[in-house]
């Protein structure tokens, strides 16, 4: 093979362009080659190889793939999948490609939340010669279905549906056949679905015929024609529908006073039998830090990797206990299950002194058992430091690992001898050991049961780590501790969100290929299909507020392009330090931000800077000393309103940037620093201002994007699903598309500036959607919030002018057909909302049914159901229009 000409399909722009990078192996030894391709025609890039060797040498056979580059922000993207590969004894090769892109429907159908709803197909060998080999990748092709080829060309059928040449499937979804022709004429072709039992084409590809000319570079040479995506009909692209409840959530009769994987069982049964495909849940890793009702929040987790004991079910371990020990389990069943709501500190003091009585009842047969000992072996990785961390939590009396004295620092030496068979620390490593263990073996009995049923487990990945948790006490060296994670202003928390997590050294993460996030998905995929990766807005930029401060409100986007100094004052704004990043603090406002308690203030807390000009004293020149300042007669409105006047600021310095970078205050318009300023000054803000949030970040956040994103889809075979909600960036639809991760579209939430709700409708194919998520209202209480936006919704969405004063069941159920309908992948409902279709069976108090207010921090998460399980399997009036209207809207 003396020759190879690479021809590929994928539309660029200026600035693009498109490379080819190449691997030969010769031996041990491996030859890499990176060429660059030339634009030749519409969407076609080309390039030519000259290999240096020729047919006498025989057999050669070598790998490829694309890469595409972007001038300006550095990104660089190789295609989705592995490596393509030629091999051939023929003087010159020409490969005729389509760019692989992980955003296809075919990638997303090859993910795990399709197993349950296709089956494994026999895989064939390509034994026909020719010069011609057509290859199609085509995922969830009908049971009884081939793939097949017709075309213009005698060869491909001369369009005649009798003469369609059926393909081979010669490895998972990837469909082929080998075509005798002669190169260097223009052909026309289609794709189409074979019925093997009729002998017949029953379908052909949508859109125009493919086409292609191969050029002739030698007398004796190949063509690979290689394509990408069936062009379906939209009616045969899968739809599904699922259900979104949190474990804790659920109820049963064998339930204690909290839902349990167990629980997942009974619910996947009437899910099946209402046609849902997906149960959707919230994250379920252990959040044990102060064993207090703090630790309900499931996005504050003390590892990435371990499970919570909360939702072990005691009973069904196989250990047998005394009649003593049963009628106290009974007793706690009945007293937990009969309260509203889960009593998180209850329900783990009943949990954890039942499940020590088992554990010191069987302790010699738990330390022997082979499955025990195999699991910790197979997780030695994580869970031993796990069980260490939880072990010196309970001695030291806290999760803040910085007051441990000696193990204050990680010490992976001392932490694998406390975990020592026989040790001292053995059996209380092997407590919390045997937890996990038992936690794993209920949840994978509860994933096999949902795949036998055909529904898929979604999970949740938050978005950080705990910074009291064995992640950051193990490897603190992957996080920012001195920063915070958090959310910017918006309509749900106007002083925005802290959540208090470290941020994340990327950087570092970067250079052993993100091996931290790839043993994390790997660990989730053992139990889920499809993932939502919380924030995904993250992975681009993530709000990072100082630790010296607590209101989100507080914080910047990091990593950002921040505004020096001289272009502020290019821009016309008479910028100083003083006047723009220190609280603004005038007489004629301190009466209205602390009224009757003025004076006090002045003399505790502020300083004359003279001429009607105040400054914080530096023992409340930051939030966090506000925060810590002892009670001694200080009323809560002077706290938060203190807490206001560190926030009244329009820029924050970067630090370490000596004073000559700046971030914007998001939200800067609302303080009475910003009223202060002339009108002109305030137009020439609001420019800069909307430069810095909406336009100059944009191919910067890009790049962060394809940095991270291309290698979390590839660290497992689970579909990833983002939510994208809150201040999108523009680049962020684009990149989820290529990266094949499904957005989240809500309702309530539309993206598109200037809409107030999103019709589903126009909901992409790749995507979920959802009338509400966990953080929101359900549907019943948003309801009855806002009188005016319940018209503007009924109006808009369905042309009602007087919609009723509450949700009633009608109307719910047309805006959940309304969510069948969409053409989205996915219409996932929470729980509640599917519910208030019934007005007998729902909730009588819709404010009960509330998940969390993210504007309240810490808030208690203890939303239980309030029928059972069993109750709503019962339910047949429900379970049969739910089912009709899942069926009738083609999912």
């Amino acid at each position: 093979m003396k020759k190879i000409v690479f021809r590929v399909n994928y539309h660029t722009v200026a600035g693009q362009s498109l490379w080819v990078r190449i691997s030969v192996k010769l031996g041990d030894v491996v030859f890499d080659h990176l060429l660059p391709m030339r634009w030749i025609s519409g969407t076609q890039w080309q390039t030519e190889w000259e290999t240096g060797w020729s047919t006498s040498a025989g057999f050669l056979l070598f790998t490829y793939r694309y890469v595409f580059r972007q001038e300006g922000n550095g990104v660089e993207l190789e295609e989705w999948g592995g490596a393509r590969m030629i091999g051939a004894f023929e003087d010159a090769v020409v490969a005729l490609d389509t760019w692989c892109s992980a955003g296809t429907v075919d990638h997303a159908y090859e993910t795990k939340a399709f197993d349950a709803v296709t089956r494994p197909r026999v895989v064939e060998d390509l034994d026909a010669r020719g010069n011609h080999d057509f290859q199609l990748r085509m995922a969830a092709v009908p049971e009884g279905m081939a793939v097949c080829l017709l075309g213009g060309p005698r060869e491909l059928g001369g369009w005649d549906p009798g003469r369609a040449l059926v393909m081979k499937e010669t490895a998972p979804n990837l469909w082929k056949v080998r075509v005798g022709m002669p190169a260097g004429r223009d052909v026309d072709y289609k794709y189409g679905l074979y019925d093997l039992s009729r002998g017949a084409l029953v379908d052909v590809e949508q859109g125009e015929n493919r086409w292609f000319h191969s050029p002739v570079v030698a007398e004796n040479q190949s063509t690979r024609i290689s394509d990408e995506a069936y062009r379906r009909d939209e009616r045969q692209l899968f739809r599904g529908a699922g259900v979104a409840v949190p474990v804790f959530s659920l109820r049963s009769r064998d339930g204690l006073g909290v839902g349990e994987f167990a629980d997942l069982k009974p619910l996947a049964d009437w899910a099946a039998s209402t046609g849902l495909k997906m149960i959707q849940i919230l994250p379920v890793n252990d959040t044990t830090s102060s064993h207090t009702w703090t630790d309900s929040y499931p996005y504050s987790a003390i590892s990435a990797f371990a499970l919570h004991p909360i939702y072990l079910r005691v009973d069904a371990m196989g250990f047998s206990m005394p009649e003593d020990f049963q009628r106290r389990l009974r007793e706690a069943r009945e007293r937990l299950n009969g309260l509203p709501q889960v009593d998180h500190e209850g329900v783990m003091a009943a949990k954890t002194g039942l499940l020590r009585e088992t554990y010191d009842a069987h302790r010699s047969s738990i330390h022997a058992d082979a499955g025990f000992r195999a699991f910790v072996e197979g997780n030695r990785g994580w869970v031993v430091p796990y069980a260490a961390f939880c072990l010196l939590r309970d001695r030291k009396g806290t999760a803040e690992f910085s007051k441990w004295g000696e193990w204050a620092a990680y010490d992976a030496a001392r932490v694998a001898e406390m975990a020592r068979e026989g040790g001292g620390d053995w059996d209380a490593m092997a407590w919390h050991l045997w937890l996990q263990y038992e936690l794993d073996r209920q949840l994978m009995d509860a994933v096999r049961h949902l795949h036998g049923k055909g529904v898929a487990l979604k999970g949740d990945l938050p978005i950080g780590i705990d910074r009291e948790s064995v992640d950051a006490w193990s490897a603190p060296e992957l996080y920012h501790m001195g920063a915070q994670t958090g959310a910017p202003p918006d309509a749900f928390a106007v002083k925005g969100q802290n959540w208090g997590f470290p941020t994340y050294n990327w950087g570092l993460m970067k250079q052993d290929g993100y091996a931290w996030w790839r043993e994390r998905f790997a660990r989730l995929s053992r139990y889920f299909d499809a993932y939502r990766i919380d924030h995904i807005l993250g992975f681009f930029r993530i709000w990072q507020v100082p630790y010296e401060q607590v209101d989100g409100i507080m914080g910047w986007f990091d990593p950002a392009l921040a505004i020096h100094a001289d272009e502020i004052w290019e821009r016309g704004i008479p910028f100083g330090k003083e006047r723009f990043c220190e609280p603004y603090l005038r007489e004629e406002s301190l009466e209205e931000r602390f009224g009757a308690d003025v004076e006090a203030v002045k003399s505790r807390f502020l300083d004359d800077r003279g001429k009607g000009a105040w400054r914080l004293k530096p023992e409340v020149d930051t939030q966090r000393k506000i925060t810590l300042l002892p009670e001694d007669g200080l009323t809560g409105r002077v706290r938060e309103a203190l807490l206001d006047c560190v926030s009244d600021v329009l820029f924050f310095e970067v630090p370490g940037s000596g004073g000559e970078e700046y971030h914007p205050r998001c939200g800067m318009q609302l303080t009475r620093s910003y009223a202060a300023l002339e009108a002109d000054t305030k137009a020439r803000m609001e420019d800069l201002y909307n430069d810095y949030f909406y336009r100059r970040q944009e191919d910067f956040w890009q790049a962060q994007g394809y940095e991270k994103l291309p290698a979390m889809r590839r660290a497992s075979d689970m579909l990833l699903c983002g939510e994208d909600l809150g201040m999108v960036p523009a680049c962020v639809p684009g990149v989820l598309k290529e990266t094949g991760i499904l957005s989240l579209e809500i309702q309530r939430m539309p993206k598109a500036p200037g809409s107030r709700f999103f019709n589903p409708a126009d909901a992409p194919y790749m995507s979920v959607v959802s009338p509400s998520t966990h953080d929101m209202p359900t549907l019943r209480e948003w309801w009855t919030e806002d009188r005016e936006a319940t018209k503007d919704f009924s109006w808009e969405m369905f042309g009602i002018a007087s919609p009723p004063e509450d949700l009633d069941g009608g109307m719910a159920a047309r805006i959940i057909g309304q969510h069948l309908h969409s053409p989205a992948m996915w219409a996932v409902f929470p729980l509640q909302d599917l519910l208030a279709m019934d007005e007998t069976l729902r909730h009588p108090d819709a404010a009960s049914e509330r998940i969390n207010v993210p504007a309240i921090m810490p808030y208690y998460w203890r939303y239980r159901m309030h029928l059972e399980v069993e109750a709503l399997a019962a339910a047949e009036g429900f379970n049969t229009r739910l089912g009709g209207l899942v069926r009738e809207s083609g999912r």
